[in-house]
């Protein structure tokens, strides 16, 4: 490249468009970034060209060209920005500041005057930081200053910023604070990216962990708008539904528009990360892009776009990616010593519901199957150190259901969980084909005043009753209190016991005679809960694995607050028919389908990106998880996720 920079300051034209060429998309990614708008944007690197066409005899260092060009293309963003009167100071929207240690949100009107009253060159480097987006870097490019002065600059601003603060708030206000108001604008970035129709409200302005969090929704549905930024205002995250319905584009045009608005983000993105995964769904296409090194990607940095089939961006997430990435290992163990662990390993038989959406089986069923722990694990691909220590195998013990009788019924579900005349129902969600959720609460509880994650997880949470009902039979299937309930009652255990049998006797009579209880140590946690499990069991000598019912009793109210049942159909387990299961030997010739894979993997208790290269057991062709091996048929099964 240099030779085409040392033929332009020659004088050479067609070097000078070669240069241009060259250059053109990452200054416009950059330029979009500041500005917001495409023909801005543009303009921008039209102008930029320009500048630097006239003036590229006065560059000295060729191999210094880009950086050379960059310094221009920030002058004029910001000489763009300052024209449209967007700087900071001459704003006259008002900030709000919920300080940590008071209950009311107060207006700072004087916040813009205050940042007026600093020095110019303080005040200017603050307006560039914060909502501008230009780095320390940048900054000192555009200025003609110094870094360590920008930095100096930068910490003296904001130490002035807050003495002035205080002085007008006449109470003492902590540094973070002043960088929280500062970071408040970032709320009108987040516009920038979505356009919030007028039966929309906000439901999150979430600042925290260094990121602004905002979630837009209309009344009564689960559609939203959500937008994350960085604290420097850059895309994390973004979600919206699709409103395009014109033009049906193709993959590769849906590809374009992905990759443009990454860049557009991210001007260098893609000299790190290349697309790994193109998933097609009936409305929409999702692209994966992904670092890879020595031919694996990278666990920690994977980013995801949704183009909707009309080409609208309906979901973004921005993992990011490392200039420092982990080398690849010189020398690999090798597979063959990590495939000889599946056939040393023990091998359990169990029998287990699975449903054809989620396994390699012909229909959802019960299936007998010899399980591992071995499928779980991963092996480090050096030394072939597992990455899950094998702890002592867990022997529980079963005594058969105790002998209960049923109480009377209650007739509705509002009445068997408990629930009481104030409380209302606050929604009633569709979870899927033959679940429905209602959320019931009192009249008198009163929501959060801000509109922090927290308190919108609180609006949705807080003392809450959850209830899961069949949607064809509307019979119960479990419910939970997220409101706490005290009594003058001091329980024993074997009482709290009784009444979690009488319950399910009372209103699962049907499963009892396939039911255990799990014997535990008798115990009570913090908020006086007693925890029983009754597992299933056919023919009352194999377990059904994770088909249980679970019941949460409060020793002081006698109530029952947490309340699981099982997710099979109880018209299954009656229906079964115990097949001719194979000894362990006879299925063995599956696991030939067996390999070993290498992947990157997120090392524990490490640094959180640190990653190590590992071995990971699938199946030969398709690479899926493996689930085990079926005991009739001798056929591996997988996971079709």
């Amino acid at each position: 490249m240099e030779h085409l920079v040392r033929a332009a300051i020659d004088g050479h034209q067609d070097a000078f468009e070669q240069l241009v060429e060259a250059e053109k998309q990452k200054l416009l990614a950059k330029a979009y970034s500041y500005v917001g708008n495409k023909e801005d944007a543009s303009d921008i690197v039209q102008e930029t060209f320009l500048q630097a066409y006239k003036s590229i005899h006065q560059l000295k260092e060729p191999k210094y060209f880009s950086t050379w060009l960059f310094k221009i293309l920030i002058r004029e963003c910001f000489a763009f920005l300052r024209q449209k009167k967007r700087t900071f100071v001459v704003e006259t929207e008002l900030i709000q500041l919920q300080l940590t240690d008071h209950d009311q949100i107060t207006t700072y009107e004087f916040v813009h005057e205050a940042l007026s009253l600093l020095r110019k060159d303080y005040q200017m480097v603050l307006i560039l930081f914060y909502f501008y987006d230009f780095k320390g870097q940048e900054i000192a490019y555009l200025l003609n200053k110094p870094s360590n002065t920008i930095k100096m600059h930068l910490h003296r601003g904001r130490i002035q910023l807050k003495k002035l603060l205080e002085e007008r708030l006449n109470k003492p206000i902590k540094q973070k604070e002043v960088v929280h108001m500062l970071k408040e604008q970032l709320a009108k970035l987040a516009l920038n990216f979505v356009s919030i129709p007028d039966d929309y409200h906000i439901l999150v302005e979430d600042y925290s962990d260094e990121k602004a969090t905002f979630v837009w929704s209309p009344n009564n549905t689960q559609e939203v708008i959500k937008v994350k930024l960085d604290q420097h205002g850059k895309l994390l995250n973004l979600t919206k539904p699709s409103s395009i319905t014109e033009t049906l584009l193709t993959t590769q045009l849906q590809r374009a528009i992905a990759e443009n608005f990454l860049t557009a983000q991210y001007a260098e993105a893609l000299e790190y990360l290349a697309l790994s995964k193109i998933i097609e769904k009936e409305t929409e296409t999702i692209f994966y892009y992904e670092q890879f090194v020595g031919g694996y990607p990278l666990a920690s940095y994977v980013t995801k776009i949704a183009i909707s089939n009309y080409g609208e961006i309906i979901d973004f997430t921005y993992g990011g990616y490392t200039e420092t990435p982990p080398s690849f290992p010189a020398k690999l163990l090798s597979k063959e010593a990590i495939l000889q662990e599946v056939y040393k390993t023990s091998w359990k038989l169990n029998i287990k519901y699975l449903s054809n959406e989620l396994y390699s089986v012909p229909q959802s069923g019960l299936y007998p199957i010899y399980e591992s722990s071995i499928v779980h694990q991963t092996f480090n691909a050096i030394n072939g150190k597992p990455k899950f220590e094998e702890g002592p195998e867990e022997h529980n013990t079963f005594s058969p259901f105790p002998k209960t009788y049923g109480l009377d019924k209650n007739a509705t579900i509002e009445t068997i969980v408990g629930l009481d005349e104030e409380m209302v129902k606050l929604r009633e969600v569709e979870l899927d084909e033959n679940t429905i959720c209602e959320v019931w609460r009192h009249t008198n509880w009163k929501a959060p005043q801000n509109k922090t994650i927290e308190s919108f997880l609180l609006e949705r949470m807080g003392e809450t009753v959850k209830i899961k009902v069949d949607k064809q039979s509307r019979k119960l299937k479990e419910f939970m209190w997220f409101k706490e309930r005290t009594g003058e009652l001091d329980l024993s255990y074997d009482a709290c016991r009784e009444i979690a049998c009488s319950f399910i006797a009372t209103y699962f009579e049907e499963y009892v005679p396939y039911l255990k209880l799990k014997v535990e140590e008798p115990s009570f946690n913090e908020l006086n809960y007693a925890f029983f499990t009754f597992p299933l069991f056919i023919d009352q000598r194999i377990q059904l694995e994770e088909e249980r019912f679970y019941v949460g009793v409060n020793k002081t109210t006698g109530f029952i607050d947490i309340f699981w049942s099982p997710r099979m159909d109880l018209k299954l387990l009656q229906s079964y028919e115990a097949s001719t299961i194979k000894p362990f030997e006879d299925v063995m010739p599956a696991l030939k389908e067996v390999d070993a894979f290498l992947q990157w993997s997120k090392q524990d208790g490490e640094s959180e990106k640190e990653e190590v290269l590992v071995y990971k057991l699938g199946q030969l062709e398709t690479k899926q998880w493996i689930v085990g091996l079926d005991a009739t048929t001798g056929q591996l099964i997988v996971s079709k996720l």
